[in-house]
């Protein structure tokens, strides 16, 4: 069994550790109660219930699909000119296109939301590690509803059998999608998903041969998406969904990781997580996630064991590794980079305002190299110290100092494309392209809007924008105002929980607030942005 911590051990700072590394970090009194409970109490209260209570989904769900919403209109296109068609055409790609970019900013958005609801920290920081692992983009699979309906998959399945999440994703319409998955046939199987199953997936480079691949793609073959109509509910219209057709499928005998039979892909997965590379695989992907750096040979295999002897059960793993006391390893504490979705969903917990809207979150993550829905590629984020170069550190701080000190921390709003904003937050109205009885398309965007309108929008989006300071008053005392040793500690017990600080830094955090008493918030703020745009700051 993996080795846990004694409660003796157990103190604030590791606390501190646990919350921001489990989730995205809290409040003092949220890491104060964690404190007061041991190692194994303190880790299933952030799991929470092993059965989900999901959430409210987001509101376009509740909107028909956009191809459903044009077939009337794209019904006449039969009887236009071939010029007047193409002209449709684009039209009719046109407002696709900005509808689908308009409901990616409300799904990043809400996603980011349920990141911050202290309650559901734990799983979404677990769905966010599965969204990287299981990468699958919305540049290619260009559904909105079925980027949702993947990321709900991981949500649900995400604490349960490691087997049948994978088996999930495996049938999962995104993923078919992404990996070609939908036009496998037995006269031409596709490679694409075999391949990344074994290589990113479950196993690793090494462990399989080009032979495992290419019967494993046959036994995929028939694994294809259909339609469902959903009448009165999310996504009202055309749904496509999973669909098994065997007229579709190879079967033919396979010999895969030296069995042979007539498999299908179930089996495949079976034969892939019985292979002894699928735990060391999961368990060090896990590791380094949660820990920020790989677990040497003697953890790796304790780490193993433990994976076996839980039967692949992801829950009660992860609680068995938030408590094992190499995960709190002091030498090893800077190795952990916040990415930069925990950079912001943590610094507004901690500065106790709301994220900003959805359109604003979204550019903000993308902009620090992390653009939800679409990793840049099928192996997902580098993470670590990837995340961190001149461009997206300059944007942290210039972000940081937005956040701490309100519109006037943000100096470059010049370089944010208003328009491009305004249109994915639906302030920029678009209506489905209309053919005229004349054979003329009628265009209903952001074009052909009233300019009064359209100035207004923009002044909207403005305004979303244009944050106050974030508002200080509730987290500091007044006697705490006193003295520059009593805020920094403070602030540090809020932004820097579970560090240590050198004597250096202690003293430029305590400069940055000036020398006179008492420290107004002006002077708070300046201290907290100090912290925050540390490097100390940036790791976990």
């Amino acid at each position: 069994m993996l080795s846990s911590l004694a409660s003796t051990d157990w103190d604030r700072n590791k606390a501190g550790i646990l919350l921001q590394r489990a989730g995205f970090g809290g409040t003092p009194d949220e890491v104060s109660a964690l404190a007061n409970l041991s190692p194994a109490e303190a880790a299933d209260f952030l799991l929470g219930s092993a059965k989900l209570l999901p959430p409210d989904p987001p509101a376009f769900l509740q909107e028909g699909g956009i191809v459903d919403s044009l077939k009337a209109e794209r019904g006449k296109m039969s009887s236009l000119p071939d010029a007047a068609k193409a002209d449709a055409r684009k039209e009719f790609f046109k407002y696709l296109r900005a509808t689908q970019g308009r409901q990616m900013t409300e799904l990043r958005g809400w996603w980011l939301k349920q990141m911050a609801e202290p309650a559901r920290a734990a799983r979404e920081k677990l769905t966010l590690f599965l969204h990287g692992h299981f990468a699958t983009s919305f540049e290619k699979v260009r559904s909105p509803f079925l980027l949702y309906q993947q990321n709900s998959l991981f949500r649900e399945k995400g604490y349960g059998s490691w087997s049948d999440l994978v088996l999930g994703v495996a049938q999962d319409p995104a993923m078919l999608i992404y990996l070609d998955g939908a036009k496998s046939r037995a006269e031409a199987p596709n490679e694409n998903f075999a391949r990344e199953l074994f290589e990113l997936f479950t196993l690793g480079e090494g462990n399989y041969t080009e032979k495992d691949i290419q019967e494993s793609a046959r036994a995929f073959t028939g694994w294809g998406i259909g339609t469902v109509y959903a009448k009165g509910a999310l996504q009202r219209g055309s749904v496509p969904s999973f669909k098994n057709q065997p007229k579709w499928h190879d079967a033919g005998s396979k010999t895969i990781f030296g069995a042979t039979g007539n498999f299908d892909g179930t089996d495949v997965i079976r034969l892939t997580l019985a292979q002894a590379a699928a735990p060391r695989w999961i368990t060090q992907k896990l590791w380094k996630f949660y820990a920020g750096w790989p677990a040497p040979e003697p953890l790796l295999a304790e780490l193993v064991k433990e994976w076996q002897s839980l039967k692949g059960e992801i829950r009660p793993f992860l609680m068995a590794m938030w408590t094992n006391p190499n995960f709190y390893d002091p030498d090893r504490a800077a190795d952990r980079v916040k990415s930069p979705t925990e950079w912001l969903v943590g610094l507004c917990r901690q500065i106790g305002r709301p994220l900003p809207a959805p359109a604003i979150c979204a550019n903000m993550v993308s902009q620090l190299g992390q653009n939800l829905f679409e990793p840049p590629n099928v192996k997902g984020w580098d993470g670590g110290i990837a995340w961190i170069n001149t461009a997206s550190i300059t944007r942290r701080y210039e972000y940081g100092s937005w956040l701490v000190d309100g519109t006037q921390g943000l100096q470059k709003l010049s370089s944010l494309n208003m328009a491009k904003l305004a249109a994915e937050s639906g302030l920029l109205k678009m209506s489905p392209p209309e053919i005229t009885p004349e054979g003329m398309v009628a265009s209903h965007g952001p074009q052909e809007m009233d300019p009064a309108e359209k100035r207004a929008s923009m002044e909207k989006m403005k305004e979303t924008m244009a944050l106050p300071p974030a508002p200080v008053a509730g987290l500091v005392a007044a006697e705490e105002r006193q003295s520059p040793e009593k805020l920094f500690e403070v602030l540090s017990a809020r932004f820097l929980c579970g560090e240590t600080i050198s004597q250096d830094l202690r003293t430029r955090f305590q400069q940055a607030a000036g020398e006179k008493v008492p420290f107004t918030d002006a002077a708070v703020r300046k201290m907290i942005l100090a912290m925050v745009q540390s490097p100390l700051y940036q790791v976990t």
